[in-house]
């Protein structure tokens, strides 16, 4: 009878044992970034001391929206944080987002999310000029903050702007024009700036080199990036782009073939609150305006001033981007 006794208190205590080891197993998340690093972990960070939830971090690489996708389609990611409206766009055409509605959802503008919760944006930011300050100073200008400034005779040869087919801010300046002026205005302009000799470089940080450097006077990259250079390099100078600027999303999904969903869902919801932004603000990075908050910014307007918007049609800008690009580049 001792026997039998002693049996079952070794397997009660062994069963007890496993559901406690599973009870405490590590929850875990996979997460693809095309975030910098840098801000991708400080998020990490302050979610896992928040849930306590592992986050393993694959970066998405430098491209075009198609190769990008492709790449995180590879992954076997949970989420995808980071890029703009028009890849999580096309993302969702192509199968490769799934719906969650966070509760937290309704805070954000209709025009700023996928209606059936594919994606959601979470910051933005804008498009900016970075200028060489001892290249204007010895053409005798002053840097621009319009577009139509570009295509000022002493400029000819001196604006390098970064691939417009891997989207970001310049093609952004494109679809702005084109949607606040207009097809007939936008490409008129289009042809004018075509007559600078524009140089297109592969990435902006090509395009930024040249500047620095003074072999070009100007190029176009999104705001926060530019206002970094600027504090860094004394020479370079930050102008917004008043005529013609746009609101560049950062986004947020959750990918098909999710294997931890929960913890996918509580990374959306972190998101959503206000936690991810303080930490960015306390590490250094104050200008991730949170798109809930954007028409209450105080610091964002003293930054921007009175910007021209519009607002955005994406099947247009993201399903007919090469033959908008094509167009732009031919235009006379």
């Amino acid at each position: 009878m001792k026997k039998y006794y002693f049996l079952f208190v070794l397997c009660s205590w062994f069963c007890l044992q496993t559901v406690v080891w599973a009870e405490t197993a590590p929850r875990e998340l996979r997460l693809c970034s095309s975030m910098g690093e840098q801000v991708t972990q400080v998020l990490i960070k302050d979610f896992q001391v928040q849930t306590g939830i592992e986050v393993q971090v694959t970066y998405v690489p430098a491209g075009n929206w198609e190769s990008r996708l492709s790449f995180i389609k590879e992954q076997q990611c949970d989420c995808w944080l980071g890029g703009m409206a028009e890849e999580y766009y096309l993302a969702a055409k192509q199968g490769l987002l799934v719906p969650y509605k966070s509760a937290l959802a309704y805070q954000i503008p209709a025009s700023m999310r996928s209606r059936e919760g594919y994606w959601t944006s979470l910051y933005l930011e804008y498009i900016a000029f970075i200028s060489n300050k001892n290249k204007f100073r010895e053409l005798g200008l002053y840097a621009p903050n319009t577009l139509q400034e570009l295509l000022l005779p002493q400029l000819r040869g001196e604006i390098i702007l970064a691939d417009l087919h891997n989207g970001g801010a310049t093609y952004s300046l494109l679809t702005s024009l084109w949607q606040l002026e207009g097809e007939e205005q936008a490409l008129k302009f289009a042809g004018r700036l075509n007559r600078q000799w524009v140089t297109y470089a592969d990435t902006y940080e090509a395009a930024v080199a040249m500047v620095y450097s003074g072999e070009k006077a100007v190029t176009v990259v999104p705001l926060k990036y530019a206002l970094l250079l600027e504090k860094e390099h004394p020479h370079l100078f930050t102008s917004v782009v008043q005529d013609a600027n746009r609101n560049l999303l950062t986004c947020m999904a959750i990918l098909d073939g999710v294997q931890h969903e929960e913890e996918a869902r509580a990374f959306v919801d972190y998101l959503l609150t206000d936690s991810g932004s303080e930490a960015l603000q306390a590490a250094g990075f104050p200008y991730y305006w949170q798109v809930k908050n954007y028409p209450y910014n105080v610091n964002r307007m003293e930054v921007l001033g009175n910007v021209t918007v519009p607002v955005d049609d994406l099947e247009w800008t993201a399903g007919s981007k090469d033959e908008n690009i094509r167009r732009w580049l031919t235009a006379q």
